[in-house]
């Protein structure tokens, strides 16, 4: 099995079940517009930048408008919604083992880098981490193709030496887009529709597969 040095992990619905706290924020910030939409359909929209879920929900390509719905979401998210959080079973044990075993771990997330870096803090996953990088709070660097790339630039790796782990079509399409291979976890976010759309290198169904697969073991 390939020997992987380098990983870089998404955080929401990989590491971290978080639904609760960005549902509960989209939907205080969707509610100062008027619009009142089932937790189900929210939900679908965990892993998407919020500047397109803005645009797509509000019909309205209106900076202004779409720039004060970011700012309700991110006060609601940074007082209430940031620890509606847990680290999913085996995760620490995960990042444990690979730091240990030498590899780089990244983390490459769509949520700003303030925001990450505190979550991390706060479960106590931050030294596990060479290097965080989220989405800027001006909307820049806000797909996985830009911070994946960033993070291959910035630190030279050797792009058949990295894997990225995520459970949505954005992670596959942003490993993709860089020419690195690809983990997507089905225990996360992902959709039904979205696992007919994409090919990675390996679909998990747990951590003890994803583990198998970063550190080399072979499967017999």
């Amino acid at each position: 099995m390939k020997n992987y040095k380098s990983v870089i992990f998404d955080l929401d619905g990989t590491l971290t079940d978080s639904k609760e706290g960005i549902i509960d924020s989209l939907d205080f910030s969707l509610k100062h517009f008027g619009v009142d939409l089932e937790r189900k359909v929210l939900g679908r929209y965990i892993g998407e930048p919020l500047y397109k879920i803005y645009r797509d929900v509000l019909k309205t390509d209106d900076k202004e408008k779409i720039d004060l719905a970011i700012r309700l979401y991110r006060e609601n998210f940074e007082i209430e919604g940031m620890f509606k959080n847990r680290v999913y079973d085996g995760v620490e044990s995960l990042l444990s083992e690979l730091k240990l075993s030498g590899k780089d771990i990244f983390l490459a997330t769509i949520k700003p880098t303030k925001f990450a870096t505190q979550i991390l803090k706060h479960f106590s996953l931050i030294e596990y981490f060479k290097y965080v990088l989220g989405t800027e709070m001006d909307g820049k660097n806000s797909s996985k193709e830009e911070l994946i790339g960033l993070i291959i630039e910035k630190f030279k790796l050797k792009k058949d030496e990295v894997i990225m782990v995520g459970d949505r079509k954005s992670d596959y399409d942003g490993a993709k887009y860089n020419g690195i291979d690809s983990i997507i976890v089905s225990y996360g976010y992902i959709e039904d529709n979205e696992k007919m759309l994409i090919e990675p290198t390996f679909f998990v169904n747990g951590i003890f597969e994803l583990k198998k697969i970063l550190l080399g073991e072979n499967n017999g």
